[in-house]
C-alpha cells in the first residue's frame, strides 16, 4: 500500500520549535475521545438550539409592536396571554407536531371494529392530542368567533402557525367560521350547544369542524358539484354522493355544499349543510372514508375521501338563502387566515436560520458576517414585515365592517378584493421563503431531524394550493373588476390610505403616488385588451395591487414602530420592499444597499 500520502501528512502537522511527531499526538488523544473543532461545532449548534427554543413571541420585538399598533388600549389585556403562549410553542408545541410527524405517527383510518362491524375511524397518534391542547387552550377559537375579535384571534394564529398547520391550526378557522355561521341563523337545533362545544378551550373537550366542497370532477368549480341532498318521508335531510378532498376527516361536524335542486345548474341548486357525526338518535351517521391522502405535507391533519349514504344532515338555514353569500362568509376569512398562517410558517423559519446565522462559523466569522447571508435574510424578513402589515392591515378594515364602524361600500369591495390577491400572492412567495431560510443552513437546512424547516416548506407547498388556486382566484379579481367595479374601489381606498402617510414620510408618500397612478394606467389597459389577453395581464396586475397596499400598510406601521420605540427595521423593511417588488428596475447594490439590509435584519 502506497503510504507516501499519509507520510507527506503527518511531516505537514509538525511544526517549527515542536519535537513532537504528529504520530505520538495521535497517540495521545484518547480512543472515543471529541476533537476541539467537533466540540467547537456543536457547541455553537447547541447555541442555536437554546435560541430556538426560547419564547417565539417575546424574542420579536417587530412582531409584538404589530400587535399593539393595531390593539391600541387591549393590547395589556393580551400581551401576558401571549407571551405564555410563545413560552410554550418551542417548548411542547414544536415537539408534539415534529413527533406526530414522523414517519409512523401519522392518522391512520380503521374501517371496522373488532367484531367486523364497519366503524370508520380515524386513529391519532398521542402527540396530535398534546399538540392540539396547547393551541385551543388559549380560546383561540372564541376569540376568532367574536364579532371584532380577528385582530387578536389572528394574533394568536400567527404563533400557533410557527409549528406549522400541526393538524389542527385549519380545524381552528373551521370551528369559528362554523361558529358565526351558525349565530347567523335564528333557528338551528342544539344551536347554542354546538357554538359552546366549537369554542371549548380543550381538545379532548371541544367539537371540531370541517369543510368539504371539493369533489372529483369539481375542484374548485363548485358549480359542477353532483353531490346530492334530498329530502326523507320525515322532513329531514339526507346527502348521498362523494367528496374528494375532505381534511380533518373525523371532524365531529361536517359543513358541507349538496345540490338540493337538479333543475338548477352551477351554484344556484347548491346549498350548505351540517352533517353531524353522530345521528339524533346517537348511532354514527351514514358516511364512511374511502382512504386517507398520502400528502407532502400537513400529514397529522387526517385529509380522506368520503362517501356520503344518505347520511343524516341539516340545512344551514333556508336552503334557497343563497350558496354563494353563505359560502363567502366562510372562504372570505379561510383565505385572510390562510395568509396569517404561511406568515408564521416563514417568520418561524425565518427566526430559525437567523439564529443559525447569528451562530454558525465559517472561515473564522458567524455567517451574519457575509453580506450575501444578510441579503438572503434580508429578504425573508422584508417579505414577511410588508406581507404581515397588509393582512393586518386588512384583518383591522374587516373587524370595523363586522362591527358596524364601516359603512363605506368601497371598503366592503377593498376587503374582498385583498382576500383574494392577499391568499395568493402571500402564500406563493412564502414558499420563497421558507427555501430561503433552509439555504442559510446549507445541507443542515434538508435534514428533517435537525430542525423544522423541512416540513415548514413542505406544509407551505400545500398551503399555497388551499382555498382556492391561484388561476381561479385571478379569475375571481376579474370578473370582480368587470361586474362590481373592484379596481375603482381599490384606488379609492388606496388613495385614502396614502393620505394617512405623515408628512415626514413625504418621499415615500410621492413613491406610492406614483405607484398607484402608473397601476391604474395598466387597469386601463387591461380593460381595453381582448379577454384571452386579460387573463394574462391580470397576473402583474394582482401583484402590485397586492405589493402596493402592503408597502403602504408596512410604511405606516414603520413610522409607528420608529415614533414608538426607536426602531428603523420596519421602514428599512418596507423599502427594501419596494426596491426588491415595485421599483421595476434592477437592485443596486452599493453601501447604501448593505446599510440598507442591516436594518431590515436589525431587530
Amino acid at each position: 500500500m502506497d503510504t507516501s500520502g499519509r507520510q507527506a501528512f503527518d511531516r505537514d502537522q509538525q511544526v517549527e520549535g515542536d519535537p513532537e511527531p504528529a504520530t505520538s499526538r495521535q497517540a495521545a488523544l484518547p480512543v472515543n475521545g471529541v476533537l476541539p473543532g467537533h466540540a467547537f461545532g456543536r457547541g455553537n449548534m447547541r447555541l442555536w438550539m437554546d435560541r430556538i427554543g426560547e419564547n417565539v413571541y417575546l424574542g420579536d420585538t417587530d412582531f409584538q409592536h404589530t400587535v399593539r399598533y393595531y390593539l391600541g388600549m387591549d393590547y395589556a389585556a393580551v400581551h401576558d396571554d401571549l407571551s405564555a403562549f410563545g413560552e410554550r410553542i418551542p417548548a411542547e408545541l414544536e415537539p408534539a407536531v415534529a413527533e406526530n410527524d414522523a414517519r409512523f405517527n401519522n392518522p391512520t383510518v380503521q374501517h371496522y371494529n373488532g367484531i367486523g362491524e364497519r366503524d370508520d375511524k380515524i386513529i391519532h397518534h398521542p402527540s396530535y392530542a398534546r399538540s392540539g391542547n396547547v393551541i385551543y387552550e388559549t380560546n383561540l377559537v372564541s376569540r376568532l368567533a367574536a364579532i371584532g375579535g380577528l385582530r387578536e384571534g389572528m394574533s394568536f394564529y400567527f404563533l400557533s402557525n410557527h409549528a406549522g398547520e400541526a393538524g389542527h391550526n385549519c380545524p381552528v378557522i373551521c370551528n369559528f367560521e362554523t361558529a358565526r355561521l351558525l349565530r347567523t341563523i335564528a333557528e338551528f337545533p342544539g344551536r347554542e350547544d354546538y357554538i359552546a362545544r366549537l369554542e371549548a378551550p380543550s381538545y379532548d373537550d371541544n367539537m371540531t369542524a370541517s369543510q368539504f366542497l371539493t369533489e372529483v370532477q369539481g375542484g374548485s368549480d363548485v358549480g359542477a358539484n353532483a353531490t346530492m341532498a334530498f329530502q326523507h318521508e320525515d322532513g329531514s335531510w339526507r346527502v348521498r354522493g362523494e367528496k374528494w378532498f375532505c381534511s380533518n376527516a373525523d371532524a365531529d361536524l361536517l359543513v358541507i355544499s349538496a345540490r338540493y335542486d337538479l333543475d338548477q345548474p352551477g351554484t344556484r341548486g347548491i346549498a350548505v349543510f351540517m352533517i353531524p357525526e353522530r345521528k339524533p338518535d346517537g348511532s354514527r351517521n351514514d358516511y364512511t372514508f374511502r382512504r386517507l391522502k398520502e400528502k407532502m405535507g400537513t400529514r397529522a391533519l387526517a385529509s380522506s375521501e368520503i362517501d356520503f349514504n344518505d347520511a343524516y344532515a341539516i340545512a344551514l338555514g333556508s336552503v334557497d338563502r343563497g350558496f354563494n353569500r353563505l359560502m363567502e362568509m366562510v372562504i372570505h376569512h379561510s383565505r385572510i387566515a390562510l395568509a396569517v398562517a404561511v406568515l408564521g410558517f416563514a417568520n418561524r423559519a425565518y427566526q430559525i436560520a437567523r439564529a443559525y446565522a447569528d451562530t454558525r462559523y465559517a472561515f473564522g466569522s458567524t455567517i451574519i458576517d457575509y453580506p450575501l447571508v444578510r441579503e438572503n435574510l434580508a429578504t425573508i424578513k422584508a417579505e414577511i414585515v410588508a406581507d404581515l402589515a397588509g393582512t393586518y392591515s386588512l384583518i383591522s378594515m374587516q373587524d370595523d365592517i363586522d362591527l358596524g364602524r364601516v359603512a363605506d361600500p368601497a371598503r366592503a369591495a377593498f376587503v374582498r378584493l385583498m382576500s383574494n390577491l392577499g391568499k395568493s400572492v402571500i402564500s406563493r412567495r412564502v414558499v420563497d421563503c421558507t427555501h430561503h431560510a433552509i439555504d442559510v443552513l446549507g445541507g443542515n437546512g434538508a435534514i428533517e431531524t435537525t430542525s423544522n424547516l423541512p416540513r415548514l416548506f413542505r406544509e407551505s407547498v400545500i398551503l399555497e394550493n388551499w382555498e382556492g388556486s391561484h388561476n381561479t382566484l385571478l379569475m375571481q379579481v376579474l370578473r370582480d373588476i368587470h361586474k362590481y367595479s373592484h379596481d375603482e374601489a381599490y384606488f379609492s381606498v388606496m388613495t385614502d390610505e396614502i393620505g394617512k402617510l405623515p408628512d415626514n414620510l413625504g418621499k415615500e408618500r410621492e413613491n406610492a403616488q406614483l405607484l398607484v397612478a402608473r397601476l391604474k394606467d395598466d387597469v386601463d389597459n387591461l380593460k381595453t385588451s381582448s379577454h384571452e389577453l386579460q387573463t394574462f395581464k391580470i397576473q402583474r396586475i394582482a401583484e402590485r395591487m397586492c405589493d402596493i397596499f402592503c408597502y403602504v400598510s408596512a410604511l405606516r406601521e414603520g413610522d409607528h414602530q420608529r415614533a414608538d420605540t426607536g426602531g428603523e427595521s420596519k421602514l428599512a423593511g418596507a423599502e427594501y420592499f419596494r426596491r426588491m417588488r415595485l421599483a421595476g428596475e434592477p437592485v443596486k447594490r452599493d453601501d447604501d444597499y448593505l446599510e440598507l439590509i442591516e436594518k431590515v435584519v436589525s431587530a
